[in-house]
This record gives structure tokens, C-alpha cells and sequence, in this order.
């Protein structure tokens, strides 16, 4: 895969706790998500893929970083300071943490693409 985590850097606060991805090559993130997958108290997923943020149509450099946030912001691109390329800063909008603090949780990076779509109907 041309983009993989990283890291997951968890917190108690939403503004704090951030995934941060990096390209092996130039790529672009649409068709990118990340999933967290939680576990109940006995080890077993209790609510796979219970939160997801889905990557705009956005090319990134091979020497870019892609850090998502979990909490609020805007979209903002910061020139990397000691080197080449960028870190492009996303938002999930959150007001609660994704990651847990217990250590369980489980950060998936996925590409996907639509196979079939159908318009759902107004009811009668």
C-alpha cells in the first residue's frame, strides 16, 4: 500500500490524540479511511468500525506526513521545518476521544472503492 500509519498518539483529549500517516510514493488520499475498531471487556470486537474518517481528493507528496486529529479544526498544510515536503493536518470533528485510553483499540488504515450504489427511496 502506497500509505500507511505511522503512529497513533493517544490522549484524554480530543485536541491532543492524532494518527499520523506517511506515503511510500506520491499519492492521493481519496479512497483512504481510517477505522478504529473497539473490544468489550472480554477481548471480543464489540462495535467494528465504530468511528471513520474519510480522506478528501487530496495528492500528497512522497516526502509529505498526514496527521489526523481527532478533534476540531480546519484543513492546514505546515512546510516541513527541517526538511523537504509537508505535514497536512485533517480534522475528524470529534468532541470525544477515538482511542481509548486502555490501549485496546485498534487504528486500520483502509482504501476502498465503490462497487455498486443505489439510491434509497423516500418512504410511501
Amino acid at each position: 500500500m502506497s500509505l500507511k500509519i505511522h503512529s497513533v498518539v493517544n490522549s484524554n483529549l480530543p485536541s491532543s490524540e492524532h494518527v499520523w500517516l506517511k506515503p511510500s510514493i506520491a499519492v492521493n488520499l481519496i479512497g483512504y479511511a481510517i477505522v478504529d475498531r473497539t473490544f468489550d471487556v472480554n477481548g471480543k470486537v464489540s462495535n467494528e468500525f465504530k468511528h471513520i474518517f474519510i480522506f478528501p481528493n487530496l495528492a500528497i507528496a512522497k516526502e509529505d506526513w498526514v496527521r489526523l486529529y481527532t478533534g476540531n479544526g480546519s484543513y492546514s498544510k505546515t512546510k516541513i521545518t527541517d526538511g523537504e515536503g509537508y505535514i497536512h493536518n485533517f480534522y475528524w470533528g470529534s468532541g470525544e476521544c477515538v482511542w481509548n485510553n486502555n490501549g485496546a483499540d485498534v487504528a486500520s488504515l483502509i482504501k476502498y472503492s465503490v462497487i455498486n450504489q443505489v439510491t434509497v427511496p423516500s418512504p410511501k
